[in-house]
């Protein structure tokens, strides 16, 4: 069904939504038109009219609020808290009074438990009575208005707490934006929404409990919200079913305010001249004489070759890796020295041969990064974490040794971020007021660059991907690719990869002697060097 008449998405608003369901045609009084986004896939009525929450009686929802079942209220704590942790953790390591809001909070039972635990717990909750009941019974400072209209301190709230009220608005863009104003840099958004592409949605088609179009403003999928809340400057999005006959009933979804960088490119990156750079990396390439791979490669900063990796050099090193207890691997920067089967690995001819024609020049291989868990390492460029003489003659791999889950972690990039400035050591040691004599200043570095990436990121409108390899499959990336490690949503969850980097073997004095494999690939052995740990991460 059509219509030759469109309304814009209340989410990503975009153009061209169609007419798809006509529910109750014929009372006008309950009469909606439901419109679907051909962008991002959300529901919604046309025009919106949002159901008058203000004056309704306390019994309209609620028989008796107090005699509600609270049990699950100590468990959404636990994981708020959790998440918290992994995602914002800078919110509560100081020794201040953590605060939170929450949008929609009733009568302030959720907020009441984040009090006990010693939070500055605040509300907004538009429905009169029952925010009354909450600041008398609950003695819980809650605002009888919308979170658009309330009076709130900017940069206030190291939470802003969302759970089923999104799907009830109908001005959505406002009221996530809303929540970014309320949200100190480096809070943390906690929204939970119904999951239109549900199983139990598709089973209910138009019946779903979770639309009904003269209350509900909305029914969102999960790139819905994604453009939604991507769109009011959120970063560190993740979004995890949960619930439901097949866990998919609703969306738990978690995103970051970001700190604000007043870094410039200028004040961190540098030109470099071509002859000092590989030859698919200089400004004037005969394209006619390029392979695929190659072409590729100067136009994405990335390769995936699917399956390169025998099944039997990967079982005979995940026989080996698995006698090492730790998540984090081996210690060592460089176990392929002592561990064979790290270098039959990595040294696969197919794979040596291949890193070769990218870069132009024999590889070796001088770094090793061998956890089963995401290295959760934010991001950053490899380059600037090598001496400047580098420029580009490097190249990492990921190796994924069994399927990747989403929920693991998994490598994200961005692709053709090779092509965006190069950043230099020197600029940010001199930031960082560093001289590089502690190996962990990569580390302290991502305090100035993640927040300046991320603000790259959404001014360029950049798409950031995931590798979701198979067994056997192999991520190629460049020096200059932006990546990171992403945190998984399921902490601890296992990510079998071996990560490997590689230099020119000419453009490495630094590293010493390169020997060669019997395979013929070569590694950097450092009988007469000293390695240089470079704290890289994927």
């Amino acid at each position: 069904m059509s219509d030759t008449s469109s309304a814009a998405c209340p989410a990503c608003e975009g153009a061209g939504c169609t007419l798809v369901h006509v529910s109750h045609p014929d009372d006008p009084k309950l009469r909606r038109d439901i419109w679907e986004c051909p962008h991002c896939g959300f529901l919604f009525p046309h025009p919106a009219v949002e159901q008058a929450w203000a004056d309704l009686p306390e019994s309209f929802f609620y028989d008796d609020w107090r005699l509600l079942d609270l049990a699950g209220i100590p468990h959404l704590y636990d994981h708020i808290m959790a998440t918290l942790r992994r995602r914002a953790p800078g919110s509560i390591r100081s020794h201040r009074t953590p605060s939170i809001l929450e949008a929609g909070c009733g009568a302030g039972q959720v907020l009441n438990h984040f009090r006990a635990h010693g939070w500055a717990a605040r509300g907004v909750e538009p429905w009169r009575s029952v925010a009354a009941a909450g600041a008398k019974y609950l003695r819980l400072p809650i605002d009888p208005v919308k979170l658009e209209a309330a009076e709130l301190e900017p940069a206030s709230q190291d939470i802003v707490l969302s759970l089923d009220v999104l799907n009830f608005v109908a001005a959505p863009r406002a009221y996530a934006e809303a929540c970014y104003r309320a949200l100190k840099p480096g809070g943390m958004l906690y929204l939970v929404v119904p999951n239109a592409a549900s199983a139990e949605r598709t089973a209910a088609g138009w019946d779903w409990n979770f639309f009904v179009p003269t209350s509900h403003m909305g029914a969102y999928t999960a790139d819905a919200v994604a453009r939604l809340i991507g769109a009011c400057g959120f970063t560190r999005l993740e979004i995890t079913p949960h619930d439901g006959t097949a866990d998919d009933l609703f969306l738990r979804v978690t995103a970051v305010r970001p700190h604000e960088s007043l870094l410039r490119w200028e004040d961190i990156g540098d030109v470099v001249d071509d002859a000092a750079v590989p030859f698919l990396d200089r400004s004037t390439v005969d394209a006619s004489r390029l392979t695929a791979l190659q072409r590729q490669w100067r136009e994405d900063g990335m390769v995936i070759l699917p399956k390169l990796l025998p099944s039997d050099l990967i079982d005979r090193y995940c026989a080996v890796r698995s006698k090492v207890r730790e998540p984090g691997g081996w210690v060592s920067e460089t176990p392929y020295r002592q561990v064979p089967e790290i270098k039959d690995l990595c040294l696969h001819p197919p794979l040596a041969e291949l890193l070769e024609h990218l870069i132009g020049h024999p590889m070796g291989l001088h770094l090793n990064l061998t956890g089963w868990v995401s290295t959760e390492r934010d991001w950053h460029q490899d380059d600037y974490l090598n001496p400047p003489f580098v420029s580009g003659h490097y190249a990492a791999v990921w190796m994924a040794l069994d399927r990747i889950h989403p929920d693991a972690g998994p490598f994200q990039f961005v692709r053709g971020s090779h092509r965006w400035p190069l950043i230099r050591q020197q600029k940010i040691l001199q930031l960082l007021d560093h001289d590089g004599s502690d190996t962990n200043w990569p580390t302290w570095s991502e305090r100035l660059l993640t927040p300046f990436f991320e603000q790259e990121i959404a001014r360029r409108g950049a798409e950031v991907e995931e590798f979701l390899g198979e067994r056997g499959d192999v991520l190629i990336w460049h020096s200059r690719l932006l990546h990171r490690g992403s945190l998984a949503t399921r902490p601890g969850a296992e990510r079998r990869s071996l990560i490997s980097h590689y230099s020119a073997i000419d453009h490495r004095p630094d590293m010493g002697h390169a020997s060669r494999h019997p395979t013929g690939g070569y590694f950097f052995d450092f009988s007469d060097a000293s390695p240089l740990p470079p704290m890289m991460g994927g």
